[in-house]
């Protein structure tokens, strides 16, 4: 059953590939399987000429501000995908970039909350964060004195 093509390539070498049961030569190689070959490949360069199916320039843009818009967004991508209104390519992609939005959505908070932090924050002479003027500090109160202080512990 190891059988292989008997034909030779343009170069001289041997074919290599598996010949067809009962017979002397593969697929690519028997002249009565030339014109299933040729249809074969002329398919292929038809499908892949078809024009892809996108969405029109005038589409709205669709909102990203929130992860509820992108899933939005991917459920719209879904339907049309399925019913043959949006090519599987640019679906795909588009999955691809919705995945890197929420990603970058969840990055946002967290650095606006380490910005304002740094706003509140003050590098003071000896390299050390300290308190900026409008944060106010809880002052501590001395558990048996009853007074506040703003200084150091009383360790």
């Amino acid at each position: 059953m190891d059988k292989k093509c008997q034909s030779r390539k343009k170069n001289g070498d041997a074919c290599g590939a598996d010949a067809q049961s009962g017979r002397a030569l593969c697929v690519f190689h028997d002249p009565a399987r030339a014109n299933d070959g040729r249809r074969a490949r002329r398919t292929g360069g038809l499908n892949r000429t078809r024009i892809a199916a996108v969405l029109p320039s005038d589409t709205p843009d669709h909102p990203f501000g929130s992860s509820k818009d992108v899933c939005n967004l991917l459920g719209d991508s879904i339907n049309r995908l399925r019913r043959g209104e949006l090519d599987p390519r640019v679906a795909n992609a588009t999955g691809y970039l919705a995945s890197v939005l929420l990603r970058a959505l969840e990055q946002c908070p967290l650095e606006e909350r380490v910005a304002k932090l740094e706003t509140l924050l003050v590098l003071d002479s000896n390299g050390s964060f300290s308190a900026s003027d409008n944060l106010s500090i809880p002052r501590k109160i001395h558990p048996r004195t009853g007074s506040g202080s703003n200084q150091g512990d009383d360790r």
